[in-house]
């Protein structure tokens, strides 16, 4: 007898009928299977679930803190700070974490349990690339399926390929404004009058693409 199947008392009232029905495993994964281990199946499949959604909202929080410490202090103190060994990370992770969240991670809807499954360093290239590169990025993280360097990688390879849509700028500038308080927003005028420019000019680029593709 499995351990699963002895511990049926442990595990059952653990979250509600709902929780448990909310959990669509396939006939492979059940086959064979009595109902107490699929039960016991269906509650450590929610528990890995919230433990990767704790994962991203400690990203998130940490990513955001890291920001807070290098706009508070003189860049020559914050990359001291990095490689100093105070931080539970490696500098180069501090440092690509504070980097996207600065670039594009703070104004970001990605859901946690899928933000928890990509590095800090493909993070921070994503903030490096092009717009329509960065929204073809964010969306596939967005699946869940797992974002790696690679996969990143071969989106920037295929550059020319790449567009992005008005209303996915629309609605990026949108998500950046609600997220912005009204002092950040202040204290960020000059990054935002430099995004407009970008963003005109992305517009320009657009239009010249959809001209040519109707020619």
């Amino acid at each position: 007898m499995t351990s699963s199947a002895i511990e049926t008392p442990q595990y059952v009232d653990d979250y509600s009928i709902d929780e448990l029905e909310s959990v669509d495993l396939n006939s492979a994964t059940t086959k064979g299977l009595p109902a107490s281990q699929i039960r016991f199946v269906k509650t450590r499949v929610l528990s890995a679930n919230e433990a990767l959604a704790t994962a991203g909202n400690a990203i998130y929080a940490a990513a955001k803190a890291l920001v807070e410490i290098k706009k508070d202090v003189k860049k020559k103190n914050w990359v001291a700070l990095t490689d100093s060994g105070a931080l539970k990370m490696s500098g180069r992770n501090a440092r690509d974490l504070a980097n996207a969240y600065e670039t594009w991670l703070s104004a970001s809807d990605i859901p946690e349990d899928a933000l928890s499954q990509v590095s800090a360093r493909t993070l921070a290239k994503i903030g490096k690339a092009e717009a329509g590169q960065r929204v073809h990025a964010i969306n596939k993280i967005k699946k869940g399926d797992g974002f790696s360097e690679g996969d990143l990688n071969k989106i920037l390879k295929k550059r020319s390929k790449v567009t992005v849509t008005m209303e996915e700028l629309l609605a990026k500038a949108e998500l950046v404004s609600k997220k912005t308080s009204d002092e950040d927003k202040i204290g960020r005028f000059t990054d935002i009058m430099l995004e407009n420019i970008k963003l005109k000019a992305k517009v320009v680029e657009l239009e010249a693409q959809l001209a040519k593709a109707k020619a």
